[in-house]
């Protein structure tokens, strides 16, 4: 199955234990095989199938209580 890497915009952390949170969420996905969260720079880092569609990682972040936003790949 191809790869793919979805970069985000994470708004509503205050620590790393937030960033974990987060993580914890998104890699408990179907197809999701790596995530990774830097909480100084409020972004993360996705890798996983092509089939697991951004509407569902939005979710999770949002699940696990935080605003997700999508960042263009022209602007990583």
């Amino acid at each position: 199955m191809e790869a793919h890497t979805t970069q985000w915009r994470i708004e509503g952390m205050h620590c790393v234990d937030c960033a974990r949170q987060i993580e914890a969420a998104v890699r408990r996905l179907v197809g999701v095989r790596q995530v990774k969260v830097q909480y100084l720079r409020r972004r993360a880092e996705v890798f996983g199938d092509a089939t697991v569609a951004p509407a569902t990682i939005a979710a999770a972040i949002e699940a696990a209580g935080y605003r997700a936003t999508l960042i263009a790949p022209s602007s990583v």
